[in-house]
This record gives structure tokens, sequence and C-alpha cells, in this order.
């Protein structure tokens, strides 16, 4: 490993998130203070609390005071990985509360709830099974490299139907070239770190392939992220143009607009400033869009407008849902995958993986998380990132990943103390298996 670990103050972000820790966003006691909910428990049982209009308040009440309690005790265990997503989750939460708990937003918190159990999961396995995990991955992204591949000379093998605006584009089973190129471009640093460059320009030219700008423009600063501990100027130059030029080419044959995506937010801007702090509640973007379109799309009548049923934008389908409260507890956790990202940029190895001649290029995993996060922050600016269940899984488990290697390659610990030699021993021998 090249450098001394983690030197706050080196520069201006350095200086910012020096005030930080990975450990910071972590509450790893929470879980330990759960059964103190059974006293709460034990004092409201038999005091049925009338609330929400309820019937036989004597059986809902109780049921509601264990659904709390158990919902509390869930939140407790997710906030060992990350005490902001809890918080989103609690504040998702409350909001439905408002709203007498629509049965989408219900289904919605549950999967969350499952989502952060498996978050923890992965912020706490060993590192042997972590890098199962990532051959998993791009066992997936092959298979879907296999499948676009041949989407792309014109085959399609167990798809019913292709759209014709998208012959011969790469779209697998994603159903669609921009959700498949983004997936992809997710899953290419992982491919470049245990696979090298044969694999990266592969998976390179099925992007561009696609002629969609979020899947190209994510991948071009994902790589850059990717070669720039790496190589000179020259190089870093280099692979700069080069997505730049890929950029400008996806564009000018897609079109330098958004596809129609501003003028689906100038529609829901009226209904967003109803509720600008609160939000309209989780999920209800859908709703609302499903209520727009059944009482505005008409194509045989000329009203061919249609408002897409997610955002195509995280950041404000998230300020519709959960309003300004929402966005600002999920900065958190972006501030969150930011300093886990910083303590690994400046503290990973530097090196590249040494091996033989057909796995040229390979780089250290630490680094494949710091770019699938980039790449995941400028997808989610122009497509439903978190509403795609295979990209979602992949941001989740990295960032749960970045989190684990910045606390052991951090020398700013809860004690004070350096981390042990044995440990950066440890991450330097993972990142060259």
């Amino acid at each position: 490993m090249q450098g001394n670990g983690f030197r706050p103050g080196a520069s201006a972000p350095g200086r910012l998130l020096a005030l930080f820790r990975p450990a910071t966003f972590e509450w790893s006691g929470g879980a330990a203070r759960s059964p103190w909910l059974w006293v709460a428990l034990g004092a409201l049982s038999a005091i049925p609390i009338p609330m929400m209009g309820w019937p036989l308040p004597e059986r809902a009440a109780p049921i509601f005071y264990l659904l709390v309690a158990g919902a509390a005790c869930a939140l407790a265990r997710i906030a060992r990985a990350s005490w902001p997503f809890a918080a989103l989750i609690l504040w998702a939460g409350l909001r439905a509360s408002y709203g007498h708990f629509p049965m989408r937003t219900l289904q919605l918190l549950a999967l969350l709830l499952m989502a952060g159990f498996l978050y923890v999961a992965a912020r706490e396995m060993p590192d042997r099974i972590a890098r199962l995990v990532v051959w998993g991955f791009i066992g997936t992204a092959g298979f879907e490299i296999l499948i676009g591949g041949l989407n792309a000379v014109g085959r399609y093998p167990w798809m019913s139907w292709v759209s014709p605006e998208h012959a011969g584009k790469p779209m697998g089973f994603l159903t669609h070239p921009n959700y498949w190129g983004s997936f992809i471009a997710l899953c290419l640093p992982l491919i470049w770190s245990r696979i090298g460059w044969a694999g990266v320009l592969l998976a390179w030219a099925l992007i561009l392939k696609t002629v969609s700008g979020g899947p190209v423009i994510s991948a071009a600063l994902g790589s850059l992220v990717m070669v720039w501990p790496f190589f000179g100027r020259k190089m870093r130059l280099g692979v700069a143009a080069f997505g730049g030029a890929a950029v400008a080419l996806t564009m000018t044959l897609h079109e330098w607009r958004l596809s129609g995506r501003t003028e689906v937010w100038q529609k829901a801007l009226s209904e967003l400033k109803k509720w600008p702090i609160v939000g309209q509640g989780l999920g209800e973007w859908r709703s609302w869009a499903d209520e727009y379109n059944a009482a505005n799309y008409a194509p045989q009548a000329g009203k061919s407008f249609f408002v897409t049923l997610q955002a195509h934008n995280e950041p404000y389908q998230l300020l519709f849902e959960l309003g300004v409260i929402g966005v600002l507890i999920a900065l958190l956790w972006v501030l969150q995958a930011g300093v886990s990202s910083w303590v690994i940029w400046k503290s990973a190895p530097v090196a590249r993986i040494p091996g033989p001649w057909y796995l040229w290029g390979r780089v250290p995993l630490e680094r494949a998380w710091v770019a699938v996060l980039v790449t995941a922050l400028v997808n989610m600016l122009g497509s439903p990132t978190f509403h795609l269940p295979g990209q979602a899984l992949v941001i989740l488990f990295v960032l749960a990943r970045a989190q684990a290697d910045a606390d052991a390659l951090s020398i700013i610990r809860v004690s004070g103390r350096r981390p042990g030699t044995r440990r950066k021993k440890e991450i330097v021998h993972e990142a060259a298996v």
C-alpha cells in the first residue's frame, strides 16, 4: 500500500470530510437498546389509546404498538450500517401515518426494511464472501452482455416483443437500452477490477451501442475515476477526451435534450408545491402519474403526452414524495458515501494487481467501490436508478463494502488509535486476490 493512510486536511474536501469519519454515520449500539421498547409495550399493552378513527381500539391500538416497536427494532438494526438511511425510512413512515398508510406506501416501506437488513449484512460480511458477491454481479452482467450483444446484431432470443425504435440496441432482459446500459455502467468498475481491460472494452462497446446518454455519461465518469490513481496526466486526458467524445457522439445521435424529462418535471411542479416540506408520501409519484394519465392521456383525441411512472431523476422524485425533510436526510446518507469514498481515495492501494496478460489492467477492488458510487450519483440524475431493483442492489452492496473498507483503511478510530497493521495488510491482500 502506498501512502500512510487517511490524511485529513490535505485539500478542501479533505478538510471538510475530516470533520467526520466512517463510523460517524453508523450507530453500532442502537440494537442493544431495543429491549427497552418492551418497557413501553408492557406499560401500554392494555391502554387502548384511540387514534385514526380505528374501530375496536382495544385491539387496534395494541397491534399498532406492536408494529411501531417492531419497526423501531428493525430501524435500530439498520442504523448499524447507516443511521441516515434508518432515519429516511422512519421519516417515510411518519409521513405515511399522516395519509393513513396507503397500501403502496406500506409495500414500499416493507421493501425498504428488507433492503436495510441486506445492507447491514453486506456491511458486516467477511471479505471472502464479498468477493463472491462481486463475481455474482459480474456473472449477471456477463449474461446481459451476451444477450445485449445478440440484440446489437438483430437477434432477440427469448424476447417476445421489441420496440421498433430500439431495434439493434442492447436491452437484454432489462427491457430498455437505458436500463440495460445503466446496469452495465454500474457493473463496469467491478468487471474492471476482476477481469481487466478485455471486459471493459467489450462492455464499453455495447454501452455506446445503446445510444443512451445516461449510461454513456455515467460510464465515462466512472472510467475516469478508475484510471485516475494509476496513470499520468496524458492517459487521464486521453480517457477524459474519449469520454467527452463518446458523450458528444451519443447525444448527437440521440438528441441534445432530456427525452421529455423536463416536460414531465414541469407537469409535476404544481403538485410538488402543494407539500414542499413534507412531500406527497412515499410512492405517491406513481399514484399521481396514474391519475394524471387517466385524465389526460388519450392518443385518439390528440392528447399524447404521457407522464412517466418514475421521475427519471431520483432527487426530484424524493423531493416530490418526502419533501425538503426527506432530501435533507438523504443528503446525510450521500455524505456518508462521500466520507467513505474519500477515505478510500486517499488510502487504498494505487498499484494495479499483477497477473497474467489476459487479465491485464485489473485494479484493487476498493477503487471499484468509489467508481460505482460516482457512476450511480451521475446516473440517478436522469434515470430511475433506485427504482430498478438490479441497479439498487449493486449500489446498496457497493456502498456497504465501501464503508467496511473505509473503516479498515482510516486511521481515525473511535478509540483514537490507528488500525492494526494486520488489518491494513488484509486490505492489500484482498485487493490482490
